[in-house]
């Protein structure tokens, strides 16, 4: 038996996550919950769990600032986030997982099964500071610049002066401050992990938008309005994740 400890400012977040480990996780069981980084630590040091969905974000700090103060970390970790950064291929790196709000359950029962499969007690501190390092430092592959090379030229582009990049298959489309597009033979998803810590943020399958340019957010429509007039349309998993991010710009 696997027990667990949520730790998430959001009520409905923690009752979400405790339903569908009940329903589909019958290993796991909810041995405590907390709201905070400080009730989080007293939770885990009273508890001692062997698992914790922990939140990115609270009140008092986030889970990045919790699992510092514990020092030594022997439960495996399941990071719960609203919106996602360049952090994230950190946990992936590190064979951490996390599942993104609203709560899937597909999601979940995947992120439980890998925490199993890839997490001993043994490895599991050394593991978390190297996220905790990694997260401190920006990645070094991102720059200020991008190059985007065409049948006939390389385009060296500033970051800033892209206002969104739209996938046609295999092929990404940059739209530009000055109207220009230049159309790429390379994923939407190569540059999604490029822009992601350059304030990008994917909002649909097909879009990835800067968001120093976004005019408005009709929420019951799901449409992103920029700076140029377009019209982006916004997926319904990453309603809560833009306006996360429009609320911390």
């Amino acid at each position: 038996m696997i027990r667990a400890v949520i730790i998430d400012d959001e009520a409905n977040s923690r009752e979400s996550i405790r339903e569908v480990l009940r329903l589909y996780c019958e290993d796991v069981v909810v041995v405590g919950e907390a709201e905070s980084v400080v009730t989080g630590q007293m939770v885990i040091t009273e508890l001692k769990p062997d698992l914790i969905f922990l939140d990115i974000r609270m009140p008092d700090g986030t889970g990045f600032d919790l699992l510092q103060r514990l020092g030594k970390i022997d439960f495996r970790v399941i990071f719960v986030t609203a919106y996602e950064e360049y952090a994230i291929k950190a946990f992936k790196f590190n064979a951490i997982d996390y599942i993104t709000k609203p709560i899937d359950a597909d999601d979940l029962k995947l992120a439980v099964q890998k925490a199993g499969e890839y997490f001993n007690k043994g490895t599991v501190n050394e593991t978390i500071k190297m996220l905790l390092d990694a997260v401190g430092k920006p990645p070094a592959h991102l720059h200020k610049r991008v190059v985007l090379r065409t049948v006939n030229t390389v385009h060296v582009l500033e970051i800033e002066k892209i206002i969104r990049c739209e996938s046609d298959r295999n092929y990404t489309a940059f739209h530009l401050v000055d109207e220009e597009k230049i159309l790429i033979s390379r994923s939407m998803k190569e540059f999604d992990e490029m822009l992601v810590g350059h304030g990008f943020l994917r909002v649909h399958n097909s879009h990835l938008i800067n968001l120093n340019f976004v005019r408005k957010f009709l929420k019951d429509e799901l449409i992103c309005v920029l700076q140029d007039n377009t019209s982006i349309p916004v997926s319904y998993r990453k309603r809560d994740e833009l306006l996360e991010a429009i609320r911390n710009l």
